[in-house]
């Protein structure tokens, strides 16, 4: 079985030198090798970007360098290299990610990124623990929500 998995921009970043804390360069090999292996359609949504180039510019500020070129050079990468297929957000998941916000989950791009992994049926991997806390809290469905590890094993990767 192949599944549709949808990447918080936390699995993006590493491709713009930013290291992320519980993701290490074997997790990430890993994760290319399943989608090499046709165990996986990697997935981002398009509002990602805004989260994605502002911890890139928070990351310039802290250590004072010019990340403009590895911006350009990991745009292309994540845009043009075939492992990631870009979508939008559908209408439905709107109203639900508002919902999510009203009732106190605030990040509206992880609302977004849940929402739709929802409506489209795929498997939302996120390090996002609080998150998940939050919809299980809230009566939302938490079975499709994932890291990566929890994804290895779904996958009988260990």
């Amino acid at each position: 079985m192949k599944y549709d998995v949808l990447l918080d921009s936390s699995y993006l970043l590493p491709t713009f030198g930013i290291q992320v804390e519980g993701i290490t360069n074997e997790d990430l090999l890993s994760l290319r090798k399943i989608w090499l292996n046709g165990l996986v359609n990697f997935y981002c949504l398009s509002v990602s970007w805004i989260e994605i180039l502002g911890k890139v510019c928070r990351e310039s500020h802290k250590i004072k360098v010019n990340l403009e070129d590895t911006v350009r050079t990991a745009s292309l990468s994540v845009t043009e290299s075939g492992v990631y297929k870009w979508i939008n957000p559908p209408s439905e998941a709107l109203s639900i990610a508002y919902t999510l916000c009203v009732k106190g989950h605030k990040d509206m791009i992880d609302n977004l990124l849940y929402v739709t992994s929802v409506v489209y049926d795929m498997i939302f991997l996120t390090m996002d623990s609080t998150l998940k806390e939050f919809l299980a809290r809230s009566d939302f469905p938490t079975e499709n929500v994932m890291t990566h590890r929890e994804l290895f094993k779904l996958l009988g990767i260990v």
